[in-house]
């Protein structure tokens, strides 16, 4: 029993209230100072707490210590965590658009019963629709009261199965016979494969000119926009802070290797001083040639363009792009250039 008292703890601090819950614990509130269980000054402080409260936990410390009792959560139809069932799909089996449809709705209605602010449900909306597998779609509901329930694997029917087991044997067996009884001077039957050439669509290094077009294009394909606040880009992949909301209040990390994945985890608080840089602003043709000469401009012959960025710089705030050249023999150097195209300075590698 105690063991079970203090898993519902735990499972109460962390679960969302409710306005029926905030309204309840204001309830008892209300009969404890009637009662003359609380004085004034206590029960007025306890009631804003109340109005406030984030967990289905602070209400009940508010409550804990009253004679009354704790009505809030215990005639609630919200499920508890349970241990995955072994038909549940692991977590990071890849989610379907009716996962993310569920738990979009279970947002929606954690949102109209006050478990969630505007900003925190249009946050977690949009990572719902960006979200590629069940485990992160499990994350952003695991918190609320009600929660769609998790897709399970088909049952297997072991009757069927053993007569397709069956069936296949016997196939085989009379497949069997037959190559046996052959008549070996028999030729075997011509086969034709009209096989069609694989189509493959290359993607261009992150690192040229054809590289940064291709994500950009990617980044408005996906977002609307192809506004980010830093983008880095190396030659097999790409990485860039944006951010998530229309807020401007958090920001997310994507990778991009082909497509953009978002990564799993806390995302930070948007800075106010964060700059939004537009790629479309970048002087393209200037960034190609920049690309194409980086390695002679930086008199780093052999080398190639190890990676480069787009992010604001810290002392002026304004965007700026920065190519970093190198070889197989440690000779590096780098450039800065503004988004327009103009050179701001280079640092080329020199003999030591």
């Amino acid at each position: 029993m105690a063991e079970s008292g203090q898993r519902r703890a735990a499972v109460d601090s962390v679960l969302r209230a409710r306005d029926i819950d905030r309204a309840q614990a204001s309830t008892v509130l209300d009969a404890a100072y009637a009662e003359g269980q609380l004085g004034a000054g206590e029960y007025h402080d306890r009631v804003a707490s109340a109005t406030i409260a984030r967990t289905v936990g602070d209400l009940a410390r508010l409550t804990a210590d009253l004679q009354s009792p704790a009505v809030f959560g215990d005639s609630s139809p919200s499920r508890r965590p349970r241990r995955r069932a072994l038909t549940e799909y692991p977590a990071r089996t890849r989610a379907r658009s009716s996962d993310r449809t569920a738990t979009i709705a279970a947002l929606d209605t954690a949102r109209a019963d006050g478990q969630l602010d505007a900003e925190e449900h249009a946050v977690m909306i949009e990572l719902a629709a960006e979200s590629r597998t069940l485990g992160d779609l499990s994350t952003l509901v695991a918190e609320l009261h009600q929660r769609p329930d998790p897709p399970t694997k088909p049952r297997a029917r072991r009757d069927r199965t053993r007569l397709v087991v069956i069936a296949l044997a016997s196939v085989a067996a009379v497949a069997a016979f037959v190559v046996t009884v052959r008549d070996p001077a028999e030729p075997p039957p011509a086969t034709h494969h009209n096989s069609a050439t694989p189509l493959v669509l290359p993607t261009p290094s992150p690192t040229t000119i054809a590289g940064f077009l291709h994500i950009r294009d990617g980044l408005d394909a996906k977002f609307g926009s192809a506004v980010v606040d830093t983008i880095s880009y190396y030659p097999t992949y790409a990485k860039l802070t944006r951010e998530v909301a229309s807020q401007g209040s958090f920001t997310a990390d994507y990778t991009y290797y082909g497509g953009f994945q978002r990564a799993t985890g806390a995302m930070p608080a948007r800075a106010r001083a964060t700059v939004a840089i537009d790629l479309a602003t970048v002087n393209t043709d200037a960034l190609a040639v920049a690309l194409a000469d980086a390695a002679t401009t930086l008199r780093v012959p052999d080398g190639k363009v190890r990676h480069f960025s787009i992010a604001a710089d810290s002392s002026t705030k304004r965007p700026v792009i920065s190519i970093h050249v190198g070889d197989e023999h440690s000779r590096s150097g780098f450039l800065t250039m503004a988004v327009s195209g103009e050179l701001i300075r280079a640092n080329p590698y020199t003999e030591k």
